[in-house]
């Protein structure tokens, strides 16, 4: 008797073990399917003209002057090739950004974002009126930095001027120096990102 109790306890172990190691198997089959799934989607993802382009802005935020023509080949030499722009005839057309006002940081993130903006889509030439010191003399490809002294160093140095006066004929002179097509005023305490450019 206590020998059928043992063969049958050791059915019943090695019953409950295949179950175990069936209920294992189903769950490893699930997870590499779930897995094959993750990797189909990553590489329809990774072959889409918008993943292309995204990597392409993160790369030219990192280093807009090294790796812009790396970034811009990759978009081009991918499966889905973006339809091409024709070179523009003549001259694009100038618009004046007047950003006077801009902490440090914020107006680089400006330039920046205005470079990034003209390699994206080139349609027109950015001149920008700044009155931050760090950005004077700074040559920037396909930007135009104009330096203008802030309200209160223009009145240390010539206190009877009008500073308003001055700024608007900078920018009249700049607009007809240039052709410019129009001016935009920087609002100093949301100044525009690469993303609200491009959608303008």
């Amino acid at each position: 008797m206590p020998e059928a109790d043992d063969l049958a306890l050791a059915r019943w172990e090695v019953a409950t073990l295949t179950g175990r190691l069936r209920s294992l198997e189903a769950e490893r089959d699930a997870a590499v399917e779930e897995r094959d799934r993750h990797l189909r989607q990553v590489t329809a993802l990774r072959g889409s003209r918008a993943y292309r382009i995204g990597r392409a802005l993160v790369e030219l935020a990192r280093d807009p002057f090294g790796l812009a023509g790396r970034a811009a080949r990759r978009v081009r030499h991918g499966r889905v090739r973006p339809p091409r722009r024709r070179p523009p005839t003549g001259p694009v057309p100038a618009r004046v950004y007047v950003a006077v006002g801009l902490e440090r940081d914020a107006a680089q993130a400006l330039v920046r974002a205005l470079r990034q903006r003209i390699v994206v889509d080139g349609d027109h030439l950015p001149v920008v009126v700044t009155d931050e010191p760090a950005l004077r003399g700074l040559q920037v490809p396909g930007v135009v930095l104009e330096y203008l002294p802030g309200p209160e160093t223009w009145r240390r140095h010539d206190p009877g001027s009008d500073w308003e006066a001055l700024l608007a004929g900078r920018v009249a002179q700049l607009c007809r120096d240039h052709r410019a097509a129009g001016a935009v005023v920087i609002d100093p305490r949301d100044p525009p990102t690469l993303s609200r450019l491009l959608s303008n």
